[in-house]
């Protein structure tokens, strides 16, 4: 690692972090995050990547007890390191338990990034976060921990969108935890409730009709319909429909099952799941990416959740399946790279909704 133009003091630790003479690697690792905290706005982009560097390798071969005593000093400043806050929160959750329950340094995105790459543990220690916002709701909501799902239902500070609580309640159906945790939630709005009584139990029937002021009697004549209406749609379902409808309920339907069903070439599956994720009718995905244009079906792989590297992969699949060439233009391959750059997830289900209605 080239040291040329750097701040001497920086040098003097990056070659003791080279070459193995220091006394203590802990000590070095404390010394690098005081100087970090101490000058953090005097570093230049390439001093602060060099320190940065440094932290990262010897946060593999510094005792967890020294970095969790850093973790708790640093969460309590009220302007630490950036750089060191996001180290210590993708750090082992020993560490990282302090930094995301309790630091306001760590944004949305940054919050997001770590939901989605870290454990079920950080997750969690997200979920009760007195700052959750509808974006990090809706992503935790995603998790297949039950832990997590509980935790955030139970966070009364946490801002919970309407499409975020129609998917906690749908993820709650064989979990009565959950099912109490939803019902309970302050933006809880009566139809949703309502459709909950055709899973939950009588004693959540009876809280319920005393939370909304429903009379019994409609609520049992609400589930038969229900009921009724279920049966009849499972019955006329298509095979891909019933299958992506089982997933669903079982929260199992994720954006790698469309993805791998499309790489078999079952389109029509690939469409049932993509609509069921964004919450959209399966013929409004049809009309959207049946003409083969690449950037309404990257607009369609974003909202979902599918990578954009898998993307030209895709594209050549569908087009094949309906007869085309399956050739991503260097034009359409812009368009798409476009979506993937300049839409996010939600932007993207938002611009679906709007477009299906």
């Amino acid at each position: 690692m080239s040291t040329g133009g750097i701040d001497p003091e920086i040098s003097k630790l990056v070659s003791l972090a080279q070459s193995g003479d220091a006394e203590s690697r802990s000590q070095l690792y404390l010394s690098v995050a005081a100087l970090m905290q101490s000058r953090a706005g005097a570093f230049s982009t390439s001093e602060r990547e060099l320190l940065t560097a440094i932290m990262r390798q010897l946060t593999r071969q510094v005792e967890m007890q020294v970095r969790n005593a850093l973790a708790e000093r640093i969460a309590e400043l009220d302007d630490p390191p950036h750089d060191l806050i996001l180290l210590l929160a993708n750090d082992r959750i020993e560490v990282a338990q302090n930094i995301l329950e309790r630091s306001t340094m760590l944004n949305e995105g940054e919050l997001i990034d770590i939901i989605n790459a870290a454990t079920h543990l950080h997750q969690q220690a997200i979920a009760g976060r007195a700052d959750v916002t509808p974006r990090i709701a809706a992503s935790l909501a995603e998790s297949s921990a039950p832990g997590v799902l509980l935790a955030l239902v139970r966070n009364q500070r946490a801002r919970i969108a309407n499409e975020t609580m129609e998917r906690l309640a749908e993820r709650s159906r064989d979990d009565v935890d959950l099912q109490r945790g939803v019902l309970e939630r302050p933006e809880l709005q009566q139809d949703l409730a309502t459709r909950m009584c055709s899973f939950v139990s009588e004693a959540l029937h009876g809280f319920i009709t005393k939370r909304f002021q429903i009379d019994p009697a409609m609520i049992r004549k609400d589930i038969a319909m229900a009921s009724v209406e279920a049966h009849a749609r499972l019955t006329n379902a298509s095979g891909p429909e019933r299958l992506v409808s089982k997933l669903h309920a079982a929260g199992q339907l994720k954006a790698g099952f469309a993805v791998k069903a499309l790489s078999q070439g079952q389109l029509d599956v690939f469409e049932h799941a993509a609509a069921k994720l964004i919450g959209v009718p399966a013929e409004a995905i049809v009309r959207l990416i049946k003409g083969g244009e690449a950037a309404m079906l990257a607009l369609v792989c974003q909202a979902i959740g599918i990578d954009k590297s898998v993307f030209a992969t895709l594209f050549s699949q569908a087009e094949t399946l309906r007869g085309r060439s399956g050739i991503l233009s260097q034009q359409d391959r812009k368009k798409a790279d476009e979506v993937f750059q300049s839409v996010s997830r939600d932007d993207a289900r938002a611009s679906i909704l709007r477009k299906a209605a």
